[in-house]
């Protein structure tokens, strides 16, 4: 991989060829010249190749001297200018977090479950919030420890060997940690004494899988974490301008210069890690008197080439770039890739890495620069590896992208232990780069090759499916294939695997917009879960709720909302029915499956039914939400919004605008926050804030809003059409309905127009009674707009067509199957009738009024 150099003994041959031919033409032609032509090339043959290495040797340390000299006007420091950004390293001072700090320490001291969870994606300084606890109980006397990688089952009991006092446990990249149960078993055994901080990207299937145990277990999971990441806002009243400010104070002083002014240039700010970039790549600009503007998409590139230089300068000084046979400047940055990729947790498996990038590399002296080059991080044993995360995650997938060759070796034939790391990282470059879309696209294809080329063992697959962040807009369909191949693998005879493997399966299906191919493997699972609850209630009974929960999501989705109502009260009754201790453990869990209750009651047509389940989740998340805010508001939010749509249902819009206002509000902040996962969720909270303001008689206020959510679903529509479309189409009609009313007939005419050539695209794809509603309700709202701009001839085939849509409901006879849909057809027929009125089709139009008033006299 570092090139191919042309061997000596050739240019002896070229050298003796020449020789001979000069001595054999000078013989013929009896030339003296020739013959001592002939006499000089054959003796200065063999020097050639020397003077020519020596050039080219003479050359490459001049390029690479003149990186060092760059690099040398940072201080004389052992590691690179990014560790300047290590939260070990504290050269900016702690900043805000002082609500999530003193909620750790109150856990700590108090007497609930001494296993804590906190979750957040890259750069939103959970690591630096957990080095923060650790100092701050040290210095009230505890005994703190960051927990090393695959010290997990061992480090409890030799921490306790050592000290009578409280202990504390850090454990960084908790998702990636092999031994994690061991830990959380011995804890749960005997928790006295103990405080166990878990840190980890997400909560995905390596917490379902801690939640699986003995009663203690389970009981000290399910308090230990209540489901949302740790927020990015590190500070309520702190700008994103005095965190920059604050941060290149920090950075100047330790590179001992003036502190610069910082700029931010484009779109940016959110996470703390960002900011610091930021100020970092600032303060490093200042030194070498560039211009000091900086964007922040750009910010981690940058740095990464002051981090090229810092590897340059160090080979150099450790004589690596020396001779013939020196170190090239790829072979340095495929190295560093790859020890990031696989972390070595030893010599041995470290020398294995450098061979497998070049065998050359494997030697002692290479090892020694490896090592000193980065501090070892808290999951780490042996080595340490570019950091931080986004930075590293981005040279690792130019890499591999660059070098075939690369990413053959290291993604092709991962082993066990390092599968299970490079899966995650890749996985992690994926959601980090999620607004990069060129290094998004090449670290999915990465990822990809990386799960098709791991072997038919079930249990590493489902180790590996662990590991794979979850919920995730991008990452749902390389899971979905993961949890496909592992359900293929999984025997008959093992009917927790499989009911697990199906009901993550049908949540991705879901996810990716394929509600009626979730239905099947999720009906699967109940039923094996139904079995299992009979005989062992204390491990399954939750999950089996957990199951009929979602299914009630599922059925709702395809239009079948008293089947969803009665799935969710079965999911309710079970949550119910658990011990009092589960249930007092399960709080949050209850305010989400009310709020669930609520939705389902209000979508099957009954809203007076929903609002009380929906202010009891309301009561419950918004009680949760005075100790722990940043945990609570998604469900909050979720909980503020079905009320909302239940009393909007209701006719009471005004009542409605507070809650859903508040929604949209806690949706805004956790869409800039985390935009793979919750930018949907704010399309729809301000699509319904439309809704209410519309029916509060303020359609030029509901404007705004909508034409938001509608932009936003046209962005994520691009990457999962089936999945968001249907979205996209309610929007657009909602944002018709607000034109309409505020007199904007063109706008909303464009509007109406686009949404049904939307739901005729769904209706043919996906035929229903939902999308046939659906697509009835945007031609109904089309007609009325026609009529009223009298364009009646131009409305009757539209009405024509809404009407032989909703021609399902003479089939129904139970008024209980009316009620979801009560409203719409009742509005989808009073426009035909209109529409029929206006073209002289006045019997007709009058067989359509009875319809409305018999349908309104049944429901």
């Amino acid at each position: 991989m570092g090139g191919v150099r042309m061997r000596p003994w050739w240019w002896l041959v070229a050298g003796g060829l020449v020789a001979v031919s000069a001595g054999l033409f000078a013989m013929a032609e009896g030339s003296t010249p020739w013959l001592v032509l002939g006499f000089v090339a054959a003796c200065a043959s063999p020097a050639l190749p020397f003077v020519a290495r020596w050039w080219a040797d003479r050359e490459r340390t001049r390029v690479e001297r003149q990186a060092v000299d760059e690099s040398s006007v940072l201080p004389d420091d052992t590691n690179g200018p990014s560790s300047l950004l290590a939260p070990e390293h504290q050269v900016v001072p702690f900043q805000g977090r002082s609500v999530e700090l003193a909620a750790l320490v109150t856990w700590c001291e108090g007497d609930g479950s001494p296993l804590r969870l906190i979750t957040g994606p890259g750069g939103v300084g959970k690591s630096r919030l957990g080095g923060e606890l650790r100092a701050l109980m040290s210095r009230l006397g505890w005994r703190c420890v960051a927990v090393g990688d695959e010290q997990e089952g061992a480090i409890l009991a030799r921490v306790r060997g050592t000290t009578d006092r409280p202990i504390l446990l850090v454990v960084d990249y908790a998702d990636t940690r092999r031994e994690i149960e061991v830990l959380v078993r011995q804890v749960a055994s005997d928790p006295a004494g103990v405080r166990v901080l878990l840190i980890a990207r997400s909560a995905g299937e390596w917490w379902k899988r801690l939640s699986v145990g003995s009663p203690r277990v389970r009981a000290m999971v399910q308090g230990a974490y209540d489901g949302t990441d740790l927020a990015y806002r590190i500070d309520a009243g702190a700008t994103d301008q005095q965190i920059l400010d604050t941060a290149a104070a920090a950075f100047a002083q330790h590179l001992g210069i003036p502190t610069p002014p910082v700029h931010l240039t484009g779109p940016g700010g959110g996470r703390i890690l960002d900011l610091h970039a930021v100020s970092l790549v600032t303060a490093l600009r200042a030194l070498r008197h560039e211009p000091l503007d900086v964007e922040v998409a750009d910010v981690f590139a940058e740095l990464l080439g002051h981090e090229q230089r810092h590897w340059i300068g160090t080979a150099a000084h450790a004589g690596l770039l020396d001779g013939p046979d020196g170190l090239t400047t790829q072979l340095l940055g495929q190295v560093v890739a790859a020890v990031y990729l696989v972390s070595p947790a030893d010599e041995t498996e470290a020398r294995d890495v450098l061979a497998r990038v070049d065998p050359r590399l494997a030697t002692p002296k290479v090892l020694a620069w490896l090592r000193d080059l980065y501090p070892l991080r808290g999951n780490q044993q042996w080595i340490g590896s570019l950091q931080p995360d986004r930075m590293a995650e981005l040279h690792l997938v130019n890499e591999l992208t660059a070098s075939t060759t690369l990413a053959a070796v290291f993604l092709d034939r991962l082993a066990d232990r390092e599968a299970r790391n490079a899966i995650a990282v890749l996985a992690r470059a994926v959601a980090d780069h999620f607004s990069d879309q060129q290094v998004r696209t090449r670290a999915l294809a990465l990822l990809n090759r990386a799960i098709g080329g791991l072997p038919d063992d079930v249990e590493l697959l489902r180790s590996i499916s662990a590991v794979i962040p979850y919920p995730s807009e991008v990452l749902t369909r390389p899971n979905l294939d993961l949890l496909e191949r592992i359900l293929a693998l999984t025997a008959p005879s093992d009917p927790a695997g499989r009911s697990w493997a199906l009901h993550e399966i049908a949540q991705r299906r879901f996810r990716l917009g394929l509600a009626t191919e979730a239905l099947g493997p999720l009906r699967e699972a109940i039923s094996l879960r139904h079995a299992l609850a009979a005989t062992e209630p204390g491990e399954n009974a939750p999950l089996l709720g957990s199951s009929l929960r979602y299914l009630g999501v599922v059925l709702s989705e395809l239009g079948e909302p008293h089947h969803a109502l009665k799935a969710t009260q079965q999911a309710v009754q079970i949550e119910l029915r658990l011990p009092r201790t589960d249930r007092l453990n399960r709080l949050p869990q209850r305010a989400r499956i009310l709020c669930d209750l609520g939705a389902r009651y209000h979508e099957a047509g009954l809203p007076d039914q929903a609002i009380g389940p929906l202010r009891q989740s309301v009561e419950i998340n918004e009680r949760l939400a005075r100790s722990e805010p940043e945990q609570t508001n998604p469900h909050l939010a979720r909980a503020l919004m079905n009320l909302a749509i239940a009393q909007n249902m209701l006719g009471q819009a005004t009542q409605a605008l507070p809650s859903i206002r508040k929604a949209v509000a806690i949706r805004r902040v956790l869409a800039r926050d985390n935009p793979d996962s919750d930018l949907v969720f704010l399309a729809r909270a301000l699509t319904d804030l439309s809704s209410c303001l519309v029916n509060a008689t303020r359609p030029q206020e509901a404007i705004e809003p909508n034409l938001q959510a509608v932009q936003i679903l046209r962005e994520v529509a691009k990457a999962t059409p089936g999945n968001h479309n249907p979205g996209l189409a309610r929007s657009l009609r909602q944002l018709a309905t607000a034109y309409r009313d505020a007199g904007h007939t063109s706008h909303a005419a464009a509007c109406y127009h686009e949404a049904i050539a939307i739901h005729r695209d769904l209706a043919a794809t996906r035929p229903g009674r939902r999308t046939w509603t659906a697509l009835a309700e945007s031609l109904a709202g089309l007609v009325t707009l026609q009529l009223s701009v009298q364009h009646p001839a131009e409305s009757l085939p539209l009405a024509q067509e809404a009407a032989q849509l909703i021609a399902w409901r003479t089939q129904v006879t139970e008024p209980e199957h009316l009620d979801p849909f009560s409203q719409t057809l009742a509005t989808v027929l009073i426009a035909v009738a209109n529409a029929l009125d206006a073209n002289d089709l006045t019997s007709e139009a009058q067989e359509f009024r009875q319809e409305v008033a018999a349908l309104r006299t049944a429901t």
